[in-house]
């Protein structure tokens, strides 16, 4: 069924094709959300998967993905003991040129980002996730139809215009002993362990504290991993009525990784706003804005600078305890982040 699904979306969907020929095989990606799309009609659920959580968005400038990144949470997660599971996928641009007397950086790439994620549920206030990325970097296809949406909108096209079209390439050196040099292959991302406490609930509220430890599973010679773990606390306050909701959230972020010649990797602050409507009856509609300051402190302003992302995105359900979701994240910063990126995937609970 799955493999007919495919030709028809490759037969009646035109720019499919061009999606099927980029890397890792982006068709199967889009078809999965029109698959969502079309299914998120049919019935009524009686307790359905819940579409007031934030959208799992995430910066995915390979630098800043070396360090800890939070995926916005709810105060507001159903009560509900057992296991949930979800299958993001994340398709990003990138294109970072800073060359200066300090330093050299160079990412240009398209990044494919595969992540399953496990939570477990102790209780009604108490639960943890562990996340598990898996990246696949690749020189792309897009870059002549980014260039041309800069153009026509009036957009900087941050260096584009001196690399060659969809050619892969992602180093760093300080001149000074630092220097990475990244690989297009599939490799391990940073797996991410993370709880939730409830610490408060009212009628449509909700306040949580939430804590994380950034594992270091990617490699840090080829730029993916800051070779030490990350810790984080935060909190977040959650608010929703018949038709609205919104999430407000915050981290303290501590580096463990050592300074080394040039860079100092200091504290750093992570942040989102989350709004939302029931849009129709089994979807929502969700804007989210998030980011804040950087681990790095260098002199160097495509590491130091502040990232900051905005998504607009939606929320459904399938079946009775099944839900979608997908998003469209654009960059705000214009450096420190992805120039623009797509997010799609499926959770389910088992209690």
């Amino acid at each position: 069924m799955l493999l007919n699904f495919r030709l028809f979306c490759h037969k009646t969907i035109p720019w499919m094709r061009t999606l099927s020929a980029g890397p890792a095989g982006l068709m199967p990606l889009f078809c999965l959300v029109a698959m969502a799309l079309i299914l998120s009609g049919w019935g009524t659920p009686v307790m359905a998967a819940d579409m007031t959580l934030p959208l799992p968005v995430r910066n995915l400038d390979p630098v800043m993905m070396r360090f800890f990144d939070p995926e916005p949470d709810s105060a507001l997660r159903p009560d509900r003991r057992g296991w949930e599971f979800a299958i993001n996928q994340h398709y990003s641009t990138v294109n970072i040129i800073d060359n200066s007397a300090r330093a050299q950086l160079l990412v240009d790439m398209e990044l494919y980002v595969l992540e399953p994620v496990i939570r477990y549920a102790v209780n009604d206030g108490l639960d943890f996730t562990i996340r598990l990325p898996v990246l696949a970097p690749a020189s792309g296809v897009f870059d002549n139809a980014i260039r041309a949406f800069h153009t026509a909108f009036g957009f900087p096209d941050n260096g584009r215009h001196l690399r060659p079209d969809n050619r892969f390439a992602y180093r760093f050196d300080n001149h000074r002993g630092v220097r990475w040099q990244g690989r297009s292959r599939v490799e391990m991302g940073n797996a991410a362990l993370s709880g939730r406490y409830r610490l408060i609930t009212g009628e449509g509220w909700g306040l949580a504290a939430l804590a994380a430890v950034k594992l270091p599973t990617a490699s840090k010679q080829r730029g993916w991993g800051s070779g030490a773990a990350d810790i984080g606390i935060g909190a977040v306050a959650s608010w929703k009525n018949r038709h609205w909701f919104t999430h407000l959230e915050g981290w303290v972020i501590q580096p463990l990784a050592g300074d080394v010649a040039g860079v100092r990797y200091d504290r750093y602050l992570r942040g989102s706003l989350t709004a939302g409507y029931q849009l129709f009856r089994r979807a929502t509609l969700i804007v989210q804005l998030q980011g804040g300051n950087s681990p790095y402190n260098s002199g160097i302003t495509g590491l130091d600078h502040p990232p900051f992302l905005i998504a607009f995105g939606l929320r459904g359900t399938l079946t009775h305890e099944m839900g979608w979701h997908a998003a469209v994240v654009e960059n705000i910063s214009q450096t420190t982040t992805q120039d623009i990126s797509v997010t799609v995937g499926l959770n389910w609970s088992v209690e």
